[in-house]
């Protein structure tokens, strides 16, 4: 690859070598079949050819990535350009028997430089760059920075550190209360992830969540989380609920309702206590595959809750395709009530369609009575934030259920509030 770049190269020609992976083609194999992705590979491959320019070199490294090495300008704009064409390109559909297939692209981008111009330490580069799209959000390029090798041993390391976390159970849930509006009852706990790290403390969710999702390790790290959530929901009150997020890699997983069956059989949690979240963004990847998994914990008694609702691809067609017993309005409207018109008109909005379709709606992030006030005249039906408690460990839930008299909250929350 880079010796047919030698030769058809310009003098005075500056170079870039990039590497450009899908996003989301393990989907495409497993839903239509490796007929499918061999298509896709294929018209992937045609449209780099097309874009790239005619001094440029492409090739396939293997599976879904492909490699480019491209003339460009004086400044990086030349590059930019190139990579935004490139992953709107890749990002059309792609038409095969009938059905319109989706993926995306990343890519990393290492222009060749007086210090770093053999073919290793290129691809090296590119591959840093593109790790660090792909941390970003994916559906992005990035352009190599010298800082990228530090942050990706650190991703390493934090890698290493998670897998060994799980084997050792450093993981545990804590606990945030969900309560009934207007009346402030509590009717559960929401479990979320924490990490007792054995030098760094305890670690939120949003530093170690994302690499969990992105290395596979989230289907294990949750099966563990579940079944410490319903060995500690087992000595609380009966009606309570216990609710728990399910990533979006999970739904791929045609085992997840049996796997979820067997922890609450081994513990003797009741299906009917046992609520999941979900986010559309796991309907959007892959919506056959969503309702199956739905259907079967359904199916055994769980409920199934669409959580952060309006911040993503929100459809009324997904919202008649899957039987949703509860809506989760994201916290970052309820923040906003009292900002302006718009952002209540939208949460009553929320709030009037999960009423007519028979859903009930939680409202998250409440830290404030005039909020908590605004909700229950809407008819809001739970709500969960600050004003009612942060997230606990095991202990302190405990001693949260005696000192709310087990079933009652006394109105902490507005009692801190003042």
């Amino acid at each position: 690859m880079f010796d047919g770049m030698t030769k058809a190269h310009q003098p005075g020609d500056r170079l870039a070598v990039m590497v450009i992976d899908l996003d989301r083609f393990k989907p495409v194999n497993d839903v239509h079949g490796h007929a499918a992705g061999n298509a896709v590979i294929c018209a992937v491959a045609d449209r780099l050819r097309q874009i790239v320019p005619s001094r440029g070199v492409v090739a396939r490294l293997g599976g879904d990535e492909f490699a480019a090495v491209v003339p460009y300008g004086e400044g990086p704009d030349t590059l930019i350009v190139l990579a935004e064409q490139i992953i709107a390109a890749i990002r059309a559909p792609i038409h095969w028997n009938h059905n319109r297939i989706h993926v995306d692209a990343t890519i990393g981008i290492a222009p060749v430089t007086l210090d770093n111009n053999e073919a290793e330490g290129l691809l090296h580069a590119a591959d840093l760059a593109m790790y660090e799209g792909k941390r970003d959000g994916r559906g992005t390029f990035r352009i190599f920075a010298a800082e990228m090798g530090a942050a990706l041993k650190a991703r390493a390391e934090l890698e290493s550190d998670l897998r060994l976390g799980i084997a050792r159970g450093e993981f545990v849930p804590f606990f945030q209360p969900v309560v009934r509006l207007p009346s402030e009852d509590l009717v559960g706990f929401e479990a979320l992830a924490r990490w007792n790290h054995p030098t760094k403390g305890l670690i939120a969710p949003d530093q170690f969540i994302p690499v969990a999702e992105q290395t596979g390790m989230i289907g294990d790290l949750f099966y563990s989380l579940l079944h410490q959530a319903c060995m500690s929901a087992q000595n609380w009150p009966p009606h309570l609920l216990l609710s728990v997020n399910v990533a979006p890699q999970q739904l791929q997983d045609p085992r997840l309702p049996q796997r979820v069956l067997a922890i609450l059989t081994e513990t003797g949690f009741a299906p009917s206590r046992l609520e999941t979240e979900i986010t559309e963004t796991a309907i959007i990847n892959d919506l056959q595959a969503a309702r199956s998994a739905l259907m079967s914990l359904q199916n055994i008694g769980v409920k199934i809750a669409l959580d952060d609702f309006g911040t993503g691809y929100s459809s009324l067609y997904h919202l008649r395709e899957l039987r949703f017993n509860k809506l989760k309005i994201d916290r970052s409207y309820v923040t906003t009530l009292m900002q302006g018109s718009e952002g209540a008109k939208l949460v009553d909005a929320i709030i009037q369609l999960g009423a007519s379709l028979g859903m009930e709606t939680t409202a998250e992030g409440i830290e404030t009575v005039s909020n908590l006030d605004w909700l229950s005249r809407q008819g809001c039906t739970f709500g969960q934030g600050y004003l009612f408690g942060r997230p606990m460990p095991k202990d302190v839930t405990e001693r949260f259920l005696e000192n709310a008299q087990i079933a009652k909250l006394e109105q902490p929350g507005r009692a801190n509030a003042g």
